[in-house]
């Protein structure tokens, strides 16, 4: 008889790693930025653009703002009396001129630079625009349900998540890409790109920033041409932020693709259908800028055109341009794929995260940070964040810094669930070489905030906050998107608690009882201790909390036993004395090969640090496995542990597996086996507390 056991049976449900969890609309920021634009005679300016797909300061190298007039001549602007608008001053912007540095004055009366109407109006102009791109989005976004799953193959895809989007690459009547169709599915796909000094494929990034949880890849279809030429798009006179003839060129472009017989039934959708991640890349570069034409921006197909049983809803488009680079579309997917929120200030006045997370602004487009810990821990739970208060005051705490991201971080909170604080350790390598500074990094988060909100009151203020530890408040008060000083460590800012300055205090002003002390020097592995100001610190604190084997406290399933054999054997606390010891006993899966599983249950959380496992080998048909990986359960899917080091398959011997502490109520070792072997386990031990 054949001894199967469900997988958590009916005790867990398995959520989508793709719950939208926030449906504001999306876009990708610049701050001085080099581009062309073009005049209406078809010659090209050098300018520095400022803004997003929602509002666009744009300025001479020089420092001298300009506008578009009614003609759509990019001229010197001034400002109008109550200064809510930029105004031609008739002067036409030109770079190739001798006479430009003296164009201003003669124009405008002596302007002076870095014009900039007022926050007021900005806000306002981008709100317009934000309204008009997305302004169904409420309507639109479909209701993503949690799945329910009895076995271990669906748990492993929710850990694993390959996502397969669609690229659509197109081009115009006179206007071809200058790079190969191939040439960008290695930018999108390849193993170890470097083309373009990128650093990775956008595969590579999301692989890396998971921890090997994510493999996005990307189906390019195209080119198609479209109807009319690249200028007819890319319309200089349109109205800003209307983007109607890009929603004409999106329009041209699904139609093709409905006809196009491509089959798009592999690609990965959502619970209604629409494909998670769509990108139209064109040919060349954006003309028109101020916000209009082919700016690359996220907007909505209002159809519901079925595509080979598929639907598109949210879709971003993107030049192609001379080069590529990660930023802009890692950004953009971060919005499609998880609902990762925006964390830079729409309006311009603060510069939000800055350059510490993916979702605000960049130091280096090939490059890019990995995300934040509020969007890779909580919202795509790649790492679930351990628990600060689960411990007694006066612990010291290990923060382990990872090159690409795939970093854990500990949470502090209170009684209002939406309002923490996250703590990590960066360094300044791999996925963080080019971020601003290095050392432990606190994040404030309210989940009721908004990144465009600056204030730092308990009423505005933002979703995602970096306390910085200098406590200038640069970010907030848009002095720079990050420096030197930013991070805590030894010697510099070495605490933070209610009395610090920046405090640790909620928004409110209340305590929120984290005290972080003795931070320690920097370096890739940091400790601090947390001795909150509501608790009573331990006379003699142990650093280490008590680990035991609490693997007795279990109750052991797993995918196939062998009639002979006992699961309860794993957890029996008998000591074996070789792998080959019948003397008690012992868990096989004979004649099963393949991947198999064993998994512990427990009735509360524990926090497991290490296992120790003692492989069973007969010499007739029961090998140690090729392979193995120990997994955890987050409360929403099966997450590989962190870090683990050890995993190996000695006989004779407990073989032992180290990992970043995890809090967790279940447990399990998924086993590939040798050939044509099955795998067993005499005694497997679970240390935790």
């Amino acid at each position: 008889m054949r001894k199967t056991i469900q997988f958590f049976a009916t005790a867990m449900t398995v959520a989508t790693m793709f719950t939208v969890t926030n449906t504001q609309a999306f876009a990708a920021p610049y701050t001085n930025k080099a581009f062309e634009l073009v005049q209406p005679d078809g010659s090209k300016v050098q300018v520095e653009i400022t803004g997003d797909e929602y509002y666009q300061h744009i300025e001479s190298p020089d420092g001298y703002t300009l506008i578009r007039d009614e003609n759509g001549w990019i001229c010197y602007a001034k400002l109008n009396e109550d200064q809510t608008e930029y105004v031609s001053t008739g002067v036409t912007y030109d770079t190739n001129s001798s006479q430009r540095s003296s164009e201003p004055q003669r124009g405008g009366g002596g302007l002076e630079k870095h014009l900039k109407i007022k926050n007021d109006a900005v806000k306002e102009k981008a709100e317009e625009v934000r309204k008009r791109l997305h302004g169904t989005d409420f309507k639109n976004t479909p209701n993503f349900e949690d799945g329910n799953s009895n076995g271990l193959l669906d748990s492993k895809l929710a850990a694993s998540n390959d996502v397969k989007g669609l690229t659509i690459l197109v081009d115009f009547p006179g206007t071809k890409s200058d790079i190969s169709q191939s040439d960008i599915n290695d930018f999108f796909n390849k193993t170890g790109y470097r083309g373009f000094n990128n650093n990775g494929s956008v595969r590579d990034y999301y692989y890396d920033v998971s921890g090997g949880k994510v493999t996005y890849t990307n189906t390019l279809i195209g080119f198609y041409t479209a109807k009319h030429p690249k200028s007819y798009y890319d319309d200089i006179y349109e109205q800003t932020g209307s983007y109607a003839k890009s929603d004409e060129l999106a329009e041209e472009t699904f139609q093709w693709l409905k006809t196009s017989g491509n089959n798009l039934s592999s690609l990965t959708t959502d619970s209604k259908g629409y494909l998670k991640a769509v990108n139209i890349l064109y040919a060349g570069t954006p003309d028109a800028g101020w916000a209009k034409g082919l700016w690359p921006h996220q907007s909505w197909y209002p159809k519901s055109d079925n595509f080979n049983g598929v639907k598109i809803q949210k879709y971003e488009m993107s030049n192609i341009g001379r080069d590529l680079s990660l930023y802009t579309i890692c950004h953009e997917s971060g919005h499609m794929i998880y609902g990762y929120p925006d964390l830079y200030d729409y309006d311009g006045d603060s510069q939000g995260t800055g350059t510490y997370s993916l979702m605000s602004t960049v130091a280096n487009e090939k490059n890019p940070t990995p995300p934040d810990p509020y969007c890779r821990n909580i919202i795509s739970r790649w790492n679930l964040p351990m628990n600060l208060n689960e411990y007694n005051a006066g612990t010291t705490f290990k923060a382990v810094a990872d090159k690409n991201g795939n970093s854990y971080s500990y949470k502090w909170s209170g009684n209002q669930s939406k309002e923490y604080f996250l703590i990590e350790n960066i360094q300044k390598i791999g996925r963080y070489a080019d971020v601003p500074d290095a050392g432990l990094a606190i994040w404030h988060i309210d989940e009721n905030g908004n990144n465009s909100k600056n204030e730092m009151t308990s009423n505005s203020h933002y979703l995602v906050s970096l306390e910085q530890a200098d406590g200038n408040y640069d970010l907030e008060r848009n002095r720079n998107g990050g420096n030197r000083g930013d991070l805590f460590r030894g010697g510099y800012k070495d605490s933070f608690t209610s009395n610090t300055t920046p405090d640790s205090k909620w928004w409110n002003k209340s305590v929120s009882g984290l005290e972080i002390s003795q931070i320690g020097n920097l370096g890739n592995e940091m400790t601090f201790k947390q001795a909150a100001s509501n608790q009573n610190p331990d006379p003699d604190p142990n650093p280490d909390p008590q680990v035991t084997n609490i693997a007795g406290q279990a109750t052991a399933s797993t995918s196939f036993v062998s009639d002979w054999e006992s699961i309860n054997a794993l957890n029996d606390g008998v000591d074996p004395s070789s792998s080959n010891d019948r003397s008690g006993a012992v868990y096989g899966n004979w004649p099963e090969t393949g991947s198999q599983w064993v998994q512990y249950v427990f009735n509360e959380n524990h926090t497991i640090s290490s296992c120790d496992v003692y492989w069973f080998k007969d010499g007739q048909g029961i090998d140690v496995p090729s392979s193995y990986r120990i997994m955890y359960w987050d409360g929403a899917a099966w997450q590989n542990v962190p870090n683990a080091k050890g995993l190996g398959t000695k006989t004779n011997q407990y073989n032992t597996t180290t990992f970043t502490p995890i809090t967790t109520n279940g447990i399990s070792i998924i086993m590939d086996s040798k050939g044509s072997s099955s795998t067993g386990i005499i005694e497997w031990k679970v240390n935790g507390n």
